[in-house]
């Protein structure tokens, strides 16, 4: 009399089970090994983002001769260009040719010889106290 373990009637044999088995296991070692792989991935992206976090600054731009003012965010490594360049999306006014880059304020001093400098350098060296700046037009004349 049979017992039908011997692969009779399309049971399979215990070292055919065995075999499933043990690369099933194989198979979740793999997975948890990638998985782990994906969290150490996450965590990383996740510090980066919290470093770069520290380094985003809030701009303050106001369109002088319009009166038109704009604040959004720029990360320090941004050059002044960039950010006046953003600033005129921001404002949704055109750049004219005659235009001038400023320190707002009380006195204010033209930037245009420092729009290749990142804020962070023109910062730490004076070339701007804040994260304010204008933007003058020059008035036509008769």
């Amino acid at each position: 009399m049979s017992d039908g373990m011997h692969g009779e009637g399309g049971l399979k044999t215990i070292e055919q089970i065995i075999d499933q088995l043990e690369h099933a296991e194989a198979h979740l070692a793999k997975l948890r090994l990638e998985e782990a792989e994906a969290e150490r991935e996450i965590k990383e992206a996740l510090e980066e983002l919290k470093a770069f976090e520290h380094h985003v600054v809030e701009v303050h731009v106001v369109h002088v001769n319009e009166v038109e003012k704009t604040v959004f965010k720029a990360h320090v490594a941004a050059t002044l260009q960039k950010v006046w360049d953003k600033a005129y999306l921001k404002l949704e006014i055109p750049h004219q040719p005659k235009d001038v880059f400023q320190t707002a304020g009380e006195h204010p001093k033209s930037l245009m010889s420092h729009l290749s400098v990142s804020l962070k350098e023109a910062k730490d060296t004076g070339i701007i106290e804040n994260y304010h700046f204008g933007i003058a037009s020059e008035t036509g004349g008769a």
